[in-house]
């Protein structure tokens, strides 16, 4: 515990000079930067290290406890009816919020899409208002500097990423105003999916705060046919589907404020976190 609030401070202090930024070119294209930054505080020849994230299979809700809630029709969810979570504007004083105000902007919905290429799994939240909404959510390769475009991608070929059904993810985040849901709607596949689609999400508890770890995150894949809500500080990173499936659509609800707050894997811990796509 020591040396994880050792390295909790240290990055505390490098957080205020030149730390990772997700700024919108960073979020599409984060490679560059986080692998200079991996040579320059570990050495040119070290390697990023790659941690497990164990899965469940959801079949309840009960899954799912703490998380949030499985999903049948996203009309069960909204900020009209107080099923959908909204947190309220902070004061920055002892007076309090008036009652019935601070969370009036309620949520904002839309599309969020996600394709692979080669090894670059990408996602575009159409929801939400703002330039900052196309990111790579992850590779399918365990050494980022062997990623490819090209299909099938360098992990097809690597049997720790399990011949392609693998995904590394360098990022995480939350969203301190509200919940967000994710219902999937299509998916370009060859495969018969006439039933739905399973994909996965990768999680951990809003009670975890700031000093999140990768072992706090746990992956979770949503059965066909069903979706996913999530509470409000909830860390996650979009939705995730196995290579075979190419590219798919959800359809998404989440605050209309939109703050977000993220952790970079690679920068804090020089680790990628790899989650096993397999159904």
């Amino acid at each position: 515990m020591l040396g994880l609030t050792r390295r909790i401070a240290q990055w505390h202090t490098l957080a205020g000079s030149d730390s990772f930024e997700f700024t919108p070119d960073n979020f599409q294209n984060p490679l560059p930067h986080i692998l200079a930054r991996s040579r320059e505080k570990n050495g040119v020849d070290s390697a990023i290290n790659i941690i497990d994230i164990p899965v469940v299979k959801v079949s309840s809700n009960k899954d799912l406890e703490g998380y949030g809630f499985l999903v049948s029709d996203p009309s069960e969810y909204t900020a009209e009816d107080k099923t959908f979570e909204i947190k309220k504007w902070p004061v920055a004083g002892w007076r309090q919020l008036d009652p019935e105000t601070g969370d009036e902007a309620g949520t904002t919905e839309g599309t969020f899409e996600v394709h692979w290429a080669g090894d670059f799994y990408r996602g575009k939240n159409m929801a939400i208002n703002t330039v900052n909404n196309t990111y790579l959510d992850g590779i399918g390769c365990s050494d980022p500097e062997n990623a490819q475009e090209s299909e099938p991608g360098y992990g097809a070929g690597e049997e720790c990423s399990d011949f392609g059904n693998c995904i590394y993810l360098w990022m995480t985040d939350y969203h301190p105003d509200g919940g967000q849901m994710f219902f999937p709607l299509s998916v370009d596949s060859e495969q018969d999916v006439e039933q739905g689609m399973p994909f996965f999400v990768c999680l951990a508890k809003n009670t975890i705060g700031d000093d999140i770890t990768p072992q706090d995150m746990r992956g979770f894949c949503i059965p066909p046919g069903k979706g996913v809500y999530i509470h409000p500080g909830t860390w996650h990173n979009g939705f995730y589907i196995n290579k075979s499936y190419r590219s798919a659509t959800c359809f998404t609800r989440q605050g209309r404020v939109h703050a977000r707050v993220s952790c970079s894997w690679v920068e804090e811990f020089n680790c990628m976190l790899r989650l096993n796509l397999s159904e």
